[in-house]
Formats: C-alpha cells, sequence, structure tokens
C-alpha cells in the first residue's frame, strides 16, 4: 500500500503542471492515486478525480475530464461544494446542455446550502450563453447568501459573496437589466475599496 497522500503533494503536483503534457501526467497520476485510496489521505477519491478532470479539461481534453468527472461522483468521499458542480461543468464544456439541466434540477431540488454550488452553475451557463439560466442561479445563490446574513455586502463582503454579486451583475447589464439594490449596494462597496 502506497503512504498516505498530503494536500501539499497534490498542489505540488497540480503547480508543477504547466504544459498540457505535463498536466495530462499530473492528471494519470491523481487518477492512479484515486484508485489506490490511502485511509489517511487528506483527499477523498471523488476529490482526486475532481481534480484530475479539472487538469484534463486544462489540457484542452475535455471528454476525457467528463468521464473522470462522472467517475467522481461515483466515488466515495466529499467533494467540496459539490461534486456535481463539477460533472456540470464537463456536461456544459462538451456540449450536452440537455444533460445538464437535468443535473442542475436534481441540485436545485435537493437545496445545496452552499451558495458556491449555485454560483458556479450560475457562471457555466454564462460561459456558454445562456443568461436567462445563469441569471436565474446566480440569483438562487444571492438567496442562499441571504439566508445566511441580511446583508451580503457587509461591512467587507466575503469572497463567496463578491463573486457572486459581481457575476450577478454582470449578466444582469448584459440582459439589459436596470441595477437592483445588490447591483448599486456592490458598486457602492467597489468605489470604497478602490481598484
Amino acid at each position: 500500500m502506497r503512504s498516505a497522500l498530503t494536500t501539499d503533494q497534490v498542489e505540488e503536483l497540480e503547480l508543477g503542471a504547466r504544459t498540457p503534457e505535463q498536466r495530462r501526467a499530473a492528471s494519470a497520476r491523481l487518477e492512479q492515486w484515486a484508485d489506490d485510496p490511502h485511509p489517511e489521505d487528506d483527499l477523498s477519491p471523488a476529490a482526486l478525480l475532481v481534480q484530475a478532470g479539472e487538469l484534463r479539461g486544462m489540457a484542452g481534453d475535455a471528454e476525457a475530464a467528463l468521464a473522470l468527472f462522472e467517475r467522481a461522483v461515483a466515488a466515495e468521499g466529499e467533494v467540496v461544494p459539490d461534486v456535481r458542480t463539477a460533472l456540470h461543468h464537463g456536461l456544459v464544456r462538451v456540449g450536452r446542455l440537455d444533460e445538464a439541466r437535468r443535473l442542475t434540477e436534481e441540485v436545485r431540488r435537493s437545496r445545496p446550502r452552499d451558495a458556491d454550488v449555485y454560483a458556479l452553475i450560475g457562471e457555466d451557463y454564462e460561459e456558454v450563453g445562456d443568461l436567462a439560466e445563469a441569471n436565474r442561479w446566480l440569483n438562487l445563490a444571492l438567496q442562499r447568501l441571504l439566508a445566511q446574513t441580511d446583508d451580503p455586502l457587509g461591512e467587507a463582503p466575503g469572497m463567496v459573496a463578491a463573486m457572486v454579486l459581481v457575476a450577478r451583475r454582470r449578466v444582469r447589464e448584459r440582459l439589459g437589466f436596470p441595477p437592483d439594490e445588490f447591483d448599486l449596494g456592490l458598486s457602492r462597496v467597489q468605489e470604497t475599496d478602490g481598484p
């Protein structure tokens, strides 16, 4: 049995992979580790497969990335924020939008608490130009944020809140919607913080 795998080892492997060939090799290594888990690994097999898929995607191998994301959904272990966001991303990247929509409805019905889940799905839809669906998912992300705090802009909005609000404003602008209270509040926060 191999020795336990640390997060630092995985990060070092990923950071060292700069070319498509290096990314494919690093992806294959992550896949091997996922297939031979150690009980003391810092990352679950599912998380390793997601990271392997991300590297394959960065190498330009969208179909191979999707296959790894599909394996990750079936694998053991937790992936933050939700392994299904990686699968959704892979489905959108290869143009399997009907499957992606079915998956997002499954995600929506499961009502994840993490706003990141909704935001990542929204950004996938924005990337392929489905702005109405992107707006829907980014609004769901905002609803999740509002369930956690009355003022997602607060004194210093967190990274998730900032990501959601910036993406939401960008999509709303592209749809031709007038600024709402959250768009205007974000503008005020950005003016206060400077460029």
